[in-house]
């Protein structure tokens, strides 16, 4: 293309960007859309532009043939082992890779690219080619490069996949320490020490706390895990304008389970100023919850505090108890009869309890499991007999009205059967 007149080089450009689709870049916390374009512009300036990138493939057509380049091989794909999703099959970009440049070759190259899909393909190759290398000489080549501090920016947003490493990595440093985890999960734990002694990047951190857990199981391990997951959740200036990794780096908070972060979470679940922020904590304590409801459910229920100006939130999350463990139960109960519980939050939790509603999406550690059919007809049965029982006990008079509701709806779920 090296003789393609400027003016026929823009208008190809231009063409192309006509007729792409809408990028959508979202995660579960944050979307960004493109701004709508006029209908009828869009097609006036598609056609137009259609037109000449006709005329300009008519004068390739018939424009001398440039001697050929010798083409660069093409590291064939490494089979993906369980820790990897497959990449999608790319055309080489020719990457040399080596210990001395090619990563610093690499970065230049993704700096250059001029959209996301050329920086997934060039990524791709990049991928493949630390594959093949061995294994020393690749984490060694990894940790130079990112010792240097060298970066650029790939087009791409921060996207898990769902075995926890990234489909989608936002810059090459958090590709590489994707890469890291992948060669060598104890080499990763180890670096990612380094990373987490600076506050420099909240996608770098949320790699490296996931490349903390998977590579350091050890007790010093985990309390590092503890504290540094603390420490992000606490940084303001990530507070601020959160990025996709510094949310689902909340997974972190689930990962660890217990009740010692909660204080954290239920603080940032409170800032309601800050959607994707509050959303990114509710989400984490709703899988604590999921997960070990008894010992969160009592510290919500010791320390109402936690919640305040969030009871409807908290109706929820008590929602979730499961009355055929009698310590739940009991907690429960307790909940339900605690004379400041307001009418309001009372009519949320009959809107939802028994509270069968799960978030399922890939995390950076941990999975969601959900109840099979089974397991809910069990559940509902057993709570449809546990408000009867509240129904007929005096301590319960003042919350008849919500427990009547609940009933009516846990009556129809068994009516309706296997197909509601």
């Amino acid at each position: 293309m090296a003789r393609v007149p400027k003016l026929l080089r823009a208008l190809t450009a231009l063409t192309a960007l006509a007729f792409l689709p809408e990028v959508d870049s979202k995660s579960k916390y944050q979307r960004m859309l493109r701004p709508n374009v006029s209908r009828n512009a869009a097609l006036f300036m598609g056609a137009a532009l259609l037109i000449a990138s006709v005329a300009l493939g008519l004068w390739l057509e018939h424009r001398p043939l440039d001697h050929a380049s010798p083409e660069h091989t093409r590291v064939s794909p490494v089979t993906p082992s369980p820790d990897r999703p497959r990449a999608a099959p790319v055309a080489s970009v020719g990457l040399p890779l080596g210990p001395d440049r090619g990563l610093t070759e690499a970065c230049d190259s993704l700096r250059t690219a001029p959209d996301a899909k050329t920086a997934r393909r060039r990524l791709a190759d990049l991928h493949n080619a630390l594959a093949t290398m061995g294994k020393g000489e690749a984490v060694s080549a990894i940790c130079q490069f990112l010792d240097s501090k060298a970066d650029t920016p790939t087009h791409l947003g921060f996207k898990v996949a769902p075995n926890g490493l990234l489909d989608q990595a936002p810059t090459l440093r958090t590709f590489l320490l994707d890469e890291l985890a992948r060669l060598d999960p104890a080499a990763a734990a180890a670096y990612a020490k380094a990373v987490l002694a600076k506050q420099d990047s909240p996608d770098e951190w949320a790699v490296a706390l996931r490349n903390l857990a998977w590579g350091d199981p050890s007790p010093e391990g985990r309390a590092l895990l503890e504290e540094k997951t603390r420490e992000m959740l606490r940084y303001d200036a990530w507070q601020q304008a959160p990025s996709a990794g510094f949310l689902e780096a909340f997974d972190a908070a689930v990962f660890l389970g217990g009740t010692n972060l909660a204080p954290s979470l239920t603080e940032l679940v409170r800032k309601q100023d800050n959607p994707a922020l509050a959303h990114a904590a509710y989400l984490a304590l709703d899988r604590l919850v999921i997960n070990t409801p008894l010992s969160l459910l009592t510290a919500l229920e010791a320390q109402p505090d936690l919640m305040q100006g969030r009871e409807a939130t908290r109706a929820d999350y008590f929602a979730r108890a499961d009355v055929r463990d009698p310590q739940q139960r009991q907690v429960l109960e307790n909940y339900l009869l605690d004379p400041l519980r307001s009418a309001a939050e009372l009519e949320q939790f009959a809107a939802v309890y028994p509270n069968a509603n799960f978030m399922i999406s890939p995390n950076l550690l941990t999975q969601t499991q959900t109840p099979d059919h089974s397991a809910l007809v069990s559940r509902d049965a057993a709570a449809l007999q546990a408000v009867q029982e509240w129904l007929a006990d005096p301590r319960f008079a003042k919350l008849q009205p919500s427990l009547t509701t609940i009933t009516l709806r846990l009556q129809q779920f068994t009516v309706q059967g296997p197909g509601r």
